[in-house]
């Protein structure tokens, strides 16, 4: 009997599998297993769309039902899974690492060797904005939240599980989960993490970072980042070793305004065109975009709650005995695509006109992070991660360009931090 590596590819919200297809097709095309051994790709499809709207914990059952059902029919067939591996892109890493728990209270890595677990711009901490003391941003982390449902809470921090009344993603950190315990069974931990434009999962989530040297929150500009590369994948690849931060080099981006009368009156246009180009975005440069986002989110709440309902009825979704704690416990198309696209832009958007005083400033506060916010990161790092940051110059859409999501000119630098991944991250064994 064969024995095979199954490798699981985990795509984000509003996703689809051939978001992951340049990965896979990569993988496929560039490693080649030892020993006589099969290396098994898949490409998970059971929570595309819309479906990434009914939560983590909900698509992490779906994702593990698909992990099973690969793993039973390679071993019917003959090739026996005796390794896995797990890579997860944005949304998709914090499902993955929810599916890992499910497969951890089965008992599956008893028999099968947990490999490499792998996240790219993955929110690890919540996707909130840490500076709570700004009233826009309050307003901003209240808000949108609303824009994807279930995740959106969880997302957010505003769930409670268990009977802690924790936050999902505050458990899935604890010692005494099963998430957490799967995923110190991994032998290699990875994550990749955009420095500049990607909003959605700027650098002290994506890197489980206490702090944010790099003013990723607020900075658009690669010239304002102070590194050093890693050797071979210049200038894409950041050493982590060495100093990383940021120093203002494009005063294009960003200007000092002094208090003044006239200062405020220019802040005050400016703040406005702000405000004129998200509503823009909204209604008048991506009209159809805009209606059919707002229909189709009404209509995925009622669907939502049709499916959560089907799917709690069904006795073996029961995710309770997850949440148990026990202190004894160790350690598409070119249209799909711009859609897409879109949406993200959407989010940011909002949060740029929401934050035009700060962002517009060459004085950046630090982030300051909540007791939930810190007790992830505290946790999650004592589990030894391999860091690599990313900086890509020639698209603002780093988030997607960072694992090539769609066939785009701009994308190619994406290409380079997939070649490192498989060349210096991705492990037989």
């Amino acid at each position: 009997m064969v024995g095979t590596h199954l490798v699981i590819l985990v795509h984000g919200v509003w996703g689809n599998s051939s978001h992951l297809s340049y990965l896979e097709k990569t993988i496929n095309e560039e490693i080649k297993p030892l020993n006589g051994e099969k290396l098994h790709v898949h490409k998970t499809g059971s929570h595309s769309g819309y479906l990434t709207y009914d939560g983590i914990d909900v698509n992490g059952k779906r994702i593990t039902d698909e992990i099973l059902q690969q793993t039973n029919d390679l071993n019917l067939q003959g090739d026996k899974v005796i390794k896995i591996s797990i890579i997860g892109y944005s949304l998709g890493g914090l499902i993955s690492r929810y599916a890992i728990g499910i497969l951890q209270s089965k008992n599956y890595f008893e028999n099968i060797e947990p490999i490499n677990f792998v996240t790219f711009c993955t929110p690890h901490i919540g996707v909130s904005n840490p500076q709570t003391h700004n009233f826009s941003v309050r307003l901003y982390n209240n808000i949108a939240p609303y824009f994807l449902a279930i995740t959106g809470s969880q997302f957010f921090l505003k769930d409670k599980v268990g009977e802690f009344h924790k936050p999902l993603l505050v458990w899935m950190a604890d010692q005494n989960s099963k998430f957490y315990q799967a995923l110190s069974k991994f032998k290699y931990k990875s994550l990749y993490a955009n420095v500049v434009n990607d909003k959605r999962c700027s650098w002290f989530t994506s890197s489980i970072s206490f702090d944010d040297p790099v003013n990723s929150m607020y900075n658009k500009s690669p010239k304002n980042i102070q590194c050093e590369y890693i050797k071979g994948y210049e200038p894409n690849l950041i050493d982590i070793s060495k100093p990383l931060h940021f120093i203002q080099r494009d005063n294009k981006q960003i200007e000092d305004y002094p208090i003044t009368t006239k200062s405020s009156i220019v802040r005050f246009f400016w703040k406005t065109i702000n405000w004129i180009k998200l509503l823009s975005s909204i209604a008048i440069y991506t009209p159809f975009w805009a209606l059919s986002f707002l229909i189709s989110s009404i209509i995925q709440r009622i669907k939502l709650s049709s499916r959560l309902r089907k799917f709690n009825n069904d006795s073996n979704n029961k995710l309770n005995h997850l949440y148990e704690y026990n202190e004894d416990t160790s350690l598409l198309t070119d249209l799909n695509n711009k859609l897409e696209d879109e949406q993200e832009t959407l989010v940011e958007d909002m949060y740029n006109a929401m934050n035009f005083k700060i962002r517009y400033s060459k004085i950046f506060p630090k982030i300051k992070l909540d007791s939930n916010q810190l007790f992830i990161v505290e946790k999650l790092n004592t589990i030894k991660w391999n860091k690599y940051p990313i900086i890509l110059r020639h698209t603002g859409a780093t988030h997607a360009a960072a694992i090539v999501r769609h066939a785009d000119p701009n994308f190619d630098e994406g290409k380079v931090v997939v070649r490192h991944f498989i060349e210096k991250v991705f492990k037989l064994d």
